[in-house]
């Protein structure tokens, strides 16, 4: 018996040693699909990031969640991005510590991004001075200033300096927008397309920096690639074949016979004409252009000024010479329909009478051209023909003009293939790349694109959507980029209003309200 133990020991052995290689094989087989697992996982992790990052890069999608939409280009920048057929370069030279240099990469980034034609590269002087040096000499250029930009596009080419970008006066405005979309509109477009100005008539100036002058609009003009010109019709006796848009800015004294058979044939011969009126009420004269104006539809009534009644909540009902132009009063045209969000406040302004009514959409004219509204006044606005100071105005049906009214109105060809407003066969006098077809925009006010008011929010752009449109650029249309800004709120009679009762009626209800609710609690 006692020989038999080890034998069975031996067996017992045997059979622990067996299960213990198998329980390590199980592990280790164990170890390897884990180790498999995890690495497939990685892999497929791997793929899907290496795609979503591909996908992402394709396609670029960011949110804005500012009020004014500051990180956001604007839709007259994007506009043009998305119609460039040509290659453009931008090279910034700055160095990484300076001031706004993250904002001026965050926009050129969004440039980039939205046109295989735009590749922005970014060159730190301080740490690569050869490149900045080879890139002076492509450029013919004895050297680059440190902290700017530069932009190409073929032989042309734009250097932007900082303080361009930059406001410096408190507090420190970025306008890079605006400037970076105006170096490539002048390095792609070429030749700059000419507007000349009448003088010689009271018209508002483009050199005058007061009030009254028209300095800032023509500069936003000439950020947009055209070329100003004034132009003395009297003394120059023709309108030049560079003239590519005319405007008539806010005539106080007639032109003669001679100056409106001039513009007449400009007209005849696929002109283009942006005029500006005032109402031509002491010590103004009338311009003498209606009967021209009213060959193509337009019945100009400058013998009227427009008043518009409106609610105040401290004095009640008043009648002002200010006509607030919003979403109700914009019509159905290139030039405003992207203005619907933005208020342009005209200021003693004139008419025009209009055979369509406020709430419809449409055009008017003879057989070649139409006539199509842009704004018209508010409902509770007329026309004025009896201005006497000291007076307060009402409305007469009678002899005043009544509702409705168009404020602005734009003309074109119903074809541009028909004859003329004159029934005789279009002949063009312009060179073989002029814009076929007169095209024409009248704005019953001259005050609202001066530089007391061009800075309300609709102003600026309704005037530079009006010179494009009549160029013929309509890559060009939209609402400019914003600069942002301190500026005091603008705000319409129905708004202040609504803060009036909200101030003077609801904070005062919701105090009283809360305070009774915690007494009747304390009280029980």
């Amino acid at each position: 018996m006692q020989k038999g133990i080890p034998k069975k020991k031996k067996e017992q052995e045997g059979v622990r040693v067996t299960v213990t290689r198998e329980r390590s094989n199980t592990s280790t087989r164990r170890k390897y699909v884990i180790f498999a697992n995890v690495s497939l996982a990685i892999i497929i992790a791997v793929v899907i990031f290496g795609f979503v990052s591909y996908i992402n890069g394709r396609n670029y999608v960011h949110f804005d969640f500012t009020s004014n939409k500051k990180f956001t280009l604007s839709s007259k920048t994007k506009n043009i991005i998305k119609n460039l057929d040509k290659p453009v370069t931008i090279t910034t030279l700055f160095d990484p510590s300076e001031l706004f240099y993250a904002q001026i990469k965050d926009i050129l980034g969004s440039y980039s991004y939205m046109s295989k034609f735009i590749k922005v590269n970014q060159i730190n002087p301080l740490q690569n001075r050869t490149k900045a040096e080879e890139l002076a000499k492509n450029l013919k250029l004895e050297a680059l200033e440190l902290n700017s930009i530069v932009v190409e596009s073929g032989d042309r080419s734009k250097h932007i300096l900082q303080k361009e970008v930059i406001e410096r006066s408190f507090p420190f405005k970025f306008i890079g927008e605006e400037v970076f979309t105006s170096a490539i509109l002048s390095v792609s477009q070429g030749k700059q397309t000419g507007i000349y100005f009448t003088i010689g008539h009271g018209e508002r100036s483009v050199d005058d920096f007061d009030k009254p002058g028209f300095s800032s609009v023509v500069e936003s003009f000439k950020r947009d690639n055209f070329n100003i010109v004034p132009l003395d019709l009297l003394t120059r006796k023709e309108i030049p074949t560079s003239c590519k848009i005319l405007v008539i800015a806010g005539p106080t004294k007639p032109f003669s016979t001679e100056e409106i058979n001039i513009i007449k044939d400009y007209l005849r011969n696929d002109g283009k004409l942006l005029a500006m009126f005032e109402p031509a009420l002491a010590p103004n004269e009338p311009s003498g252009l209606k009967p021209l104006l009213e060959e193509y539809g337009i019945k100009l009534r400058d013998d009227v000024i427009i008043y518009n009644k409106v609610s105040s909540p401290m004095f009640g009902a008043r009648i002002v010479s200010e006509v607030y132009i919003s979403k109700d009063e914009y019509q159905e045209h290139k030039i405003v329909n992207e203005m619907t969000n933005l208020t342009t406040v005209f200021f003693g302004a004139c008419g025009i009478e209009s055979e369509l009514s406020h709430s419809s959409t449409g055009s008017v004219g003879n057989s070649n051209f139409i006539v199509k509204p842009l704004t018209f006044a508010p409902d509770l606005a007329w026309g004025e023909t009896t201005v006497v100071s000291n007076v307060r105005p009402r409305l007469d049906p009678e002899k005043d003009l009544a509702p409705p009214i168009s404020l602005a109105v734009a003309v074109e060809p119903a074809d541009p293939n028909k004859m003329d407003a004159y029934g005789n066969p279009r002949n063009s006098r312009l060179d073989k790349d002029a814009m076929e077809g007169t095209r024409i925009v009248v704005f019953t006010d001259v005050d609202f694109a001066a530089n007391e008011y061009i800075r309300k929010p609709g102003n600026q752009d309704i005037m530079r959507n009006s010179i494009s449109w009549l160029a013929k650029k309509e890559s060009q249309l939209g609402i400019a980029g914003k600069t942002p800004e301190f500026r005091a709120a603008s705000f319409s009679p129905q708004m202040m209003q609504v803060i009036f009762w909200l101030s003077i009626g609801a904070l005062p209800l919701v105090t009283i309200v809360v305070g009774g609710i915690v007494w009747w609690r304390r009280r029980r």
